[in-house]
């Protein structure tokens, strides 16, 4: 059956519409993988010689103190980025396989996914170190067999709170709270965690314990996928909401923008997947923490980190405009609506994020101001630059959105686009390169001006590339309308 199931992926694949863009995309993916692994393999040398050269610590129990906040941030992770994988088996509910059978291939599928696959990237190559360290091999086998079984299990947990928020969220906030703890030297929680997982190195037959509750956890997602599996539901049955109309009649001051405007905010109020994005940025506001380390101090990674840190909505949301409209995007273009004023509306909106999100993220103060200036450089960098570039992308970014459904809307293969690719290199790349820029002339902060700088640049031509952006969509307006019709990926 399994191999049935694999040759019917397969004619999916090639005899798609866009099998000519999969394939592009696909090849492109491996590339993408080959770079990621090295990344991995290169970070598993590190965590073992710098700390044991430069830290003077065994690598194998301090990594092995880290690992909880690693798995929980996964966790986290696949809730947003990872696919549930009833989306594209949906079409074997009407052939006569057993919804069972139908389960478990979709779970197996998500097993091969990169969350998975790319811890492979790097405890493998830190294993092998161990033991040509002359590590007890026997107990890092163990070890090895209890970090895989724990990675699936975040894998087949990601399922259960993909339809819980308030899990999630108790997720996140655990580990940001742990984390302030052993940040401020309150509490280690490190020192408990590393004989816990040390135990299967110690005394191999302890990885057992893991295995175990790993195909608990994984009977648990076949019952729980096998109840909610059903041919108009898509995945999970979505919980019906009731909500009470908001007054935005405030919004009126911006003309008729605001008729755009109101519809963004009853949509982020009033849909899962909308209220998803605000919840990335959320999220996102907490990305600087990983960057606190004296190792990236002066690195053009502080700006990575706060671009991200500011701009998590403006990513979450403004990456899939238009596609939120998809659905009556059709009805929008026949009627006499300027698209000056619609693109002006996705663009306060994503405005306001970023400048919430600065806001938000000023706790970073007291970590230190070096920070907190990257994140206002980088958010000055998302406010003048980055909104435009996430509106300039929609214009060649065609993927429909169901709203009635849980799906993620992540990784379309109509969303592909050699455009968008190159689109998003000014978003990360360019404002690293103009820090490092400024560090070589003068300083760290010289740095950081000229990503605000560049970022005020923005603001002064701001006519001109709204009529730039406006331009495209009206050239791509057909192929967008076409692509919004085609309902099978």
């Amino acid at each position: 059956m399994l191999q049935h199931f694999l040759y019917l992926q397969w004619k999916s694949f090639t005899r798609g519409a866009g099998f000519a863009t999969g394939l592009a995309q696909k090849i492109l993916m491996g590339f993408a993988w080959i770079y990621f692994a090295a990344i991995f393999a290169s970070l598993a040398f590190a965590a073992f010689w710098v700390v044991q050269d430069d830290l003077g610590k065994d690598p194998l129990p301090f990594v092995s103190g880290y690992l909880l906040y690693g798995f929980v941030f996964w966790i986290v992770a696949r809730y947003f980025l990872q696919k549930m994988p009833i989306v594209h088996i949906q079409p074997l509910l009407i052939l006569p396989v057993s919804k069972k059978r139908i389960v478990r291939f979709g779970l197996l599928k998500t097993t091969v996914s990169f969350f998975n696959l790319s811890n492979l990237f790097f405890f493998v190559p830190f294993g092998v170190i161990l033991i040509q360290q002359e590590y007890n091999w026997p107990g890092v086998v163990g070890w090895w067999i209890s970090i895989g079984s724990i990675i699936l299990m975040t894998n087949f947990l990601n399922i259960m709170l993909n339809s819980v928020d308030r899990i999630l969220v108790l997720f996140a906030v655990l580990l940001i709270g742990v984390y302030a703890l052993q940040y401020f030297e309150i509490f280690d929680l490190t020192a408990w965690t590393a004989p816990i997982f040390m135990a299967a190195y110690h005394q191999p037959l302890f990885c057992i314990i893991p295995l175990v509750l790993l195909g608990l956890i994984y009977q648990w997602s076949v019952t729980h996928f096998k109840d909610k599996l059903m041919l108009d539901g898509g995945t999970i049955q979505p919980k019906a909401e009731t909500h009470r109309a908001a007054d935005l009649s405030w919004l009126d001051r911006f003309g008729r923008t605001a008729i755009f405007l109101r519809n963004d905010i009853r949509l982020i109020i009033r849909n899962k997947r909308a209220r998803m994005s605000v919840w990335m940025g959320v999220g996102f506001l907490f990305y600087g923490l990983i960057f606190m380390s004296d190792i990236y101090s002066g690195s053009p990674m502080t700006v990575f980190a706060g671009i991200f840190v500011s701009g998590g909505f403006l990513f979450g949301f403004g990456q899939y405009v238009p596609s939120w409209d998809s659905s009556y995007y059709p009805l929008m273009m026949s009627q006499n609506i300027a698209y000056k004023e619609y693109l002006a509306s996705k663009w306060w909106l994503v405005v306001v994020g970023t400048l919430i999100g600065m806001v938000l993220s000023s706790f970073y103060v007291f970590f230190g101001w070096e920070m907190y200036l990257a994140i206002l450089a980088g958010g000055i960098y998302n406010l003048g630059i980055n909104a435009y570039l996430v509106l300039l992308s929609g214009g060649y970014t065609r993927t429909p959105i169901d709203l009635t459904t849980n799906n993620k809307a992540f990784g379309d293969k109509r969303s592909f686009n050699i455009k968008t690719l190159l689109l998003s290199i000014p978003k990360l790349v360019v404002p690293m390169f103009v820090y490092y820029v400024g560090v070589l002339i003068q300083s760290k902060s010289f740095g950081l001006i000229l990503v605000a700088l560049v970022g005020v640049l923005g603001f002064a031509f701001r006519n001109l590339v709204f009529g730039w952006i406006e331009k495209i969509y009206q050239e791509e307006k057909h192929k967008t309308l076409e692509a919004y019709k085609q309902k099978n990926t």
